[in-house]
């Protein structure tokens, strides 16, 4: 089962349930869950974790997660899945060693705008949920538009337009996931295009007050 929910809603659940084994899975050094009380990334931060107090786990790319079978009660993985190769291999792996869990994820639009998620890590898929299915959606990523947009001045946009720029998921039990046939782009919408678009519907609505 996977339905919506929102950030706000999970921490609050997780913040009244303090019992809960609860693992921050790809949780970063600087922007990881407090609510969590095991962290683990591909990325070594176990002397940041250390200082801090917190159980840290390193882990390796393509190999099996290094937890037991439903170790933890709850999961968190932000911003993690769009970075799998494996996404089916990963989703079976996150279902083995937890009970539920939130998910948070770029919408299309979001991952069209901003640049700097195309490295070797960078982001591998597209999704969208369909409510009326209630499974989550996922297809190659491609990029219809030119980016133009950094990480850090998408946040601004997030705050008001955080629907059209997250995904935020609940799952318990399994992660049901579905793939989609793949978008085709026949050419790549350029910011210059963008711009010169809306300079000119401007300039027209500018001769249209003249001409009144």
């Amino acid at each position: 089962m996977i339905r919506r929910t929102n950030r706000i809603v999970q921490k609050d659940f997780l913040k009244h349930n303090k019992n809960l084994n609860i693992l921050d899975l790809g949780c970063s050094n600087n922007n990881y869950w407090e609510e969590a009380n095991h962290f683990a990334d591909i990325h070594d931060f176990r002397e940041e974790f250390s200082k801090l107090k917190l159980p840290f786990t390193k882990l390796e790319i393509g190999k099996r997660l290094p937890f037991k079978d439903k170790e933890f009660d709850y999961v968190i993985l932000s911003h993690v899945m769009e970075h799998v190769e494996n996404l089916l291999d990963f989703k079976q792996e996150v279902e083995r060693i937890a009970k539920a869990g939130y998910i948070e994820l770029p919408t299309k639009l979001n991952d069209n705008l901003v640049f700097g998620c195309d490295d070797e890590l960078g982001h591998k898929w597209w999704f969208e949920y369909d409510d009326d299915l209630q499974k989550l959606l996922y297809t190659k990523k491609i990029d219809a538009l030119e980016k133009f947009l950094s990480v850090g001045s998408i946040w601004k946009f997030q705050h008001y337009f955080e629907d059209s720029f997250l995904l935020q998921l609940y799952w318990e039990n399994t992660i049901d996931l579905k793939e989609r046939a793949p978008f085709k782009v026949e050419s790549k919408i350029t910011f210059l295009t963008l711009v010169r678009k809306y300079f000119s519907k401007k300039i027209r609505s500018l001769f249209s007050k003249f001409k009144r």
